[in-house]
């Protein structure tokens, strides 16, 4: 089996798994809001509503603590062997909290998938690191666009099977062997790695403020955590928008998802196609944020009233709706890939993990600060729908800060020609 196949089906298999438990976690504990204690998925009273920040924040911020100390690690060890490790690792976790869900057990449930981020944060700088291994930079882009739009295809079918099969009858045995089934399979797809021993020591590895340094590398580090800023704050807004602007159920949620899956695989394969043919890709990341603001701001014009009856998001109704959100996510999937692979290409191969460990440490940091907001702005009185103008802001302030990043640039050449 070829080295991409073998990363590509741990990498796309573990982010199956993690998302679906995550989902149908979050599904399980909102149902269970006002449950007693000692009924499936009791979660302390009313906080059951905000499962959506609680979970993504136990997840994501296991990563923000340990990813530079993972990526330290993965420079001094042979990254196949590390890879194949913690794979293994978890399949014992999953099998744990598959146990939980099944059982209807919240908190250890909750517990659970903050290991499960610890995991994460150990072997994202590994995978992350073995791609400029494997491949040159002529064909880094369209690898990293293959494996990104396979990740996001992963993520989001994990979080819409998570949430759609809580629903039916006998959904938590299905949800946990899916789990079980997801890891196993994971594991063995990364006994199949090739081998990838370490780089060449160097005694002085890059920490944040370091990479903040190193020429092409900080600023798509940032940009890159701003993509994972968004999913977070989308992962814990999406479940109230369906639900209270839409009138919709936890299906409609689930296959909304799968929609979104849709959409960011296509724009991640267009960006992977297209970035090696241009001469400057994070060109293509600011048209795709152009693209994306405008969908924000159509959906909140859509949905700014919230609907008096179940909206049919998904018959002739809903076309529009639908429409939209699928080309922000495909513009969200092209915003990525330029930016990702211009950290991986320009971090040094010695120190690349510690790079890349800096860069899920980004990731794990915004993407706790974008699950946080989701509750802060909902606390502040922000509606679902006025959620979307808030996301389109943000983009709006990316974009500001690329084009004053290229002007920027442009002056510098123009003065040293």
């Amino acid at each position: 089996m070829g080295r991409f196949w073998t990363l590509f089906g741990a990498q796309t298999l573990g982010a199956f798994a993690d998302n679906c438990l995550r989902n149908a976690a979050i599904v399980a504990i909102i149902a269970a809001a006002g449950a007693m204690p000692g009924e499936p998925f009791y979660f302390f009273g009313d906080l059951a509503n905000e499962a959506g920040t609680i979970v993504s924040i136990g997840f994501t911020l296991p990563i923000f603590c340990f990813a530079v100390w993972a990526g330290h690690i993965a420079d001094h060890v042979p990254r196949h062997v590390m890879a194949r490790r913690l794979k293994f690792l978890e399949l014992i976790l999953m099998s744990l909290a598959s146990l939980w869900f099944f059982l209807g057990q919240a908190l250890p449930l909750v517990i659970t998938l903050a290991m499960m981020g610890a995991q994460t944060a150990f072997f994202q700088p590994v995978r992350f690191a073995l791609m400029p291994q494997y491949f040159p930079p002529e064909r880094l882009a369209r690898a990293n666009g293959i494996m990104q739009a396979g990740t996001f295809i992963a993520i989001v079918s994990g979080l819409g099977l998570g949430g759609y099969f809580f629903e039916v009858e006998g959904g938590r045995l299905i949800v946990s062997t899916m789990l079980i089934t997801a890891a196993a399979f994971g594991a063995l797809f990364a006994t199949q790695l090739p081998t990838a021993p370490p780089p060449e020591k160097e005694p002085d590895g890059p920490g944040f403020l370091e990479a903040m340094r190193v020429p092409g590398v900080f600023w798509p580090i940032l940009a890159n955590g701003y993509f994972w800023m968004v999913g977070a704050l989308l992962l814990a807004h999406m479940p109230i928008f369906v639900r209270d602007q839409l009138g919709g159920t936890n299906q409609d949620y689930a296959l909304l998802n799968a929609f979104f899956a849709l959409g960011a695989g296509l724009g991640s394969i267009i960006a992977g196609v297209l970035a090696p043919r241009l001469k400057e890709p994070k060109m293509m990341s600011a048209v795709a944020l152009m693209v994306g603001m405008t969908c924000l701001i159509a959906v909140f014009a859509i949905t700014r009233v919230p609907a008096e009856s179940a909206f049919a998001l998904f018959g002739q109704e809903g076309r529009p709706l639908l429409t939209l959100l699928v080309i922000s996510s495909a513009a969200n999937g092209v915003f990525a890939i330029p930016m990702l692979a211009s950290f991986q290409a320009n971090a040094a191969k010695a120190v690349s993990a510690r790079i890349m460990g800096v860069a899920n440490m980004t990731n794990g940091l915004l993407a706790t600060i974008g699950a946080i907001l989701a509750s802060v702005f909902r606390n502040a009185g922000v509606d679902p729908a006025e959620m979307f103008l808030v996301l389109a802001a943000m983009s709006f302030s990316v974009l500001c800060i690329m084009g004053w990043r290229y002007t920027k640039h442009r002056a510098q050449a123009a003065s040293s020609a």
